[in-house]
């Protein structure tokens, strides 16, 4: 495997890679152990980053010279690697990467459900931000199974990413607090409180971006070709430069918030994880141990400007930059003889309808008559069944008032779903009921995802499948993620490691091969009913 540390920078002005996170963090620097190492990997470095779409790495490979593009010259990379479950979002997404099994066996069936116990809205990582509500062990839990010594930490900008990353019990889990710019874990993980920590954060990292505006990096003539557009001329009439924080000489929480949608905030996160690597010795002890980190700016920016912006590229470019500064700090902490690399995405995003329309392609943003059209069944339902409030949340059914009514809720769900079904932008209404009764095997593709998203007791009565390329959020100027279309699925999936060749595989494969296959490279065993398979002997025998 080629050393990155050869990275050119032409793209990037020494200023912008400040702007990345590329300075110093001012960490503390441990001087590396001269201990005997095996042929096992000693450090598995598992990168996510948060809504990249599957079509985003060949897109802006002309003007990626960093850590994507050292991992697209190094990496076996599997061109059709797809989130294989209908609720296409962060949770759900990580905890598949993470686990190895699909939601119907995670749990994990979205960032949010209703819990019909307590009658209240659930977080996939529950009020403590722990594993709580994940049914199953994860990566990091086989790895400390097989050896006791070996070290699991995760970080990201989102919490629920980085608990789901960490399985059952991880030696720690971080995330970004957005009300005070410092990075954080809960009481869940005893383990997380150590002195390192306490100086990282007191360094204030992140006020080098006060009264800093976020521009592009590349020029708009770097930029030509690489199919984006400019919002500040088009429909969205807004777009750089972008200013951080609010109008006060006091940035406060409403600065540190705004990080959290900006490409600095994968800065920060870069340099908390090489903190991370050096303070805690990952891949210096002889035991293996796994460092898995989500970067978030991409969701967060891709969001509220889409995956044609000029925003979403500026994120991929600053963060191509950052993965080579961090894996240039591997290398010469650990050595890269000793790191294994996996890398993908939890989904990808619809393109903005708007930006869609002004191209003469198919999809709308949902409209005044297609709200009404599925509020009007609730409507039905009281005219039909009674006048009484059905439904407590979202598609889910009240149980026991209807029960106490002397009917049935399948019934009721039945109807529920003729009638939104009927709706001019649903292509189906799924029961609960139908998609418990979907075979194991087999099947479309979609009802393969809609059955792969079913746990018993979490999910809604009724599930609404809308049209392709079409957005629900009617009153938003953005985009968001969550169907069982290829836009939401199709993310990339990359190994690499030390002996690896570079190799492109077109066979269609799923993001449960991810935890499975870093298991098989560390040579550590795995639970026998994981959804995932062991993708190695693809590329094992050619190291």
């Amino acid at each position: 495997m080629s050393s990155p540390r050869k990275f050119s920078v032409g793209l990037l002005t020494a200023a912008a890679l400040v702007g990345s996170g590329c300075a110093s963090s001012g960490a503390r620097v441990v001087s590396l152990p001269e201990l005997p190492r095996g042929d096992e990997p000693s450090l598995v470095v598992l990168i996510v980053v948060d809504q990249m779409r599957g079509d985003y790495l060949d897109r802006f490979r002309p003007v990626l010279d960093g850590g994507l593009a050292w991992l697209l010259d190094n990496g076996v990379i599997y061109r059709d690697a797809h989130q294989n479950h209908a609720m296409t979002a962060t949770a759900p997404g990580h905890a598949t990467i993470g686990t190895g099994v699909e939601p119907s066996r995670s749990g994990i069936i979205g960032n949010y459900w209703f819990n019909r116990e307590t009658g209240l809205q659930e977080y996939s990582a529950g009020v403590q931000n722990s594993p709580v509500n994940l049914e199953v062990t994860g990566l990091g839990d086989w790895l400390k199974a097989a050896d006791l010594r070996s070290k699991v930490f995760t970080a990201s900008a989102k919490d629920r990413s980085a608990v789901m990353m960490g399985g059952q019990r991880p030696d720690a889990a971080y995330w970004y607090d957005r009300s005070d710019g410092v990075w954080t874990s809960s009481s869940y993980y005893t383990r997380a409180v150590r002195p390192w920590l306490d100086a990282f954060n007191d360094q204030d990292w992140l006020r080098r971006y006060q009264g800093v505006v976020w521009e592009p990096v590349l020029s708009a003539e770097q930029q030509a070709g690489l199919d984006t557009v400019r919002l500040d001329t088009g429909v969205m009439r807004w777009g750089f430069p972008h200013a951080l924080g609010s109008y006060s000489v006091h940035s406060g929480s409403s600065f540190y918030g705004t990080v959290y949608n900006s490409p600095f905030v994968d800065a920060y996160t870069a340099e908390f994880a090489k903190a991370l690597i050096d303070n805690e010795q990952l891949g210096m002890d002889g035991s293996p141990d796994l460092l898995a980190l989500s970067f978030s700016a991409l969701d967060t920016v891709g969001h509220e400007y889409g995956p044609e912006s000029a925003e979403a590229l500026d994120v991929v470019v600053r963060l191509d930059a950052l993965l080579a500064d961090l894996v240039d700090h591997i290398e010469a902490s650990v050595g890269l003889d000793h790191v294994v690399f996996g890398f993908s995405s939890d989904h990808g995003v619809v393109s903005l309808p708007e930006v869609r329309q002004l191209r003469g392609q198919p999809g709308k943003r949902l409209g005044v008559e297609d709200v009404v059209c599925v509020q009007r069944a609730a409507a039905r339902l009281r005219e039909e069944f009674g006048d009484e409030a059905w439904l407590t949340y979202g598609g889910y059914l009240d149980h026991d008032l209807i029960a106490a009514h002397g009917l049935d809720h399948r019934v009721m769900a039945a109807r529920l779903a003729e009638i939104a079904g009927a709706c001019d932008a649903v292509v189906r209404a799924w029961t609960d009921a139908e998609i418990a009764a979907l075979p194991q095997e087999g099947g479309t593709r979609v009802e393969q995802m809609f059955r792969n998203n079913y746990f018993p007791g979490r999910g809604p009565d009724v599930v609404l499948q809308l049209r392709e390329n079409d957005l629900y959020d009617w009153k938003a100027l953005g985009t968001t993620h969550g169907s069982v279309y290829g836009y939401d699925s199709w993310v990339p999936m990359i190994f690499a490691g030390p002996g690896f060749a570079r190799e492109s595989i077109d066979r269609r494969v799923a993001t449960v091969d991810i935890a499975p296959t870093l298991a098989s490279l560390l040579g550590v065993p795995v639970p026998e009913d994981l959804h995932g398979v062991d993708l190695s002997a693809d590329f094992r025998d050619r190291r």
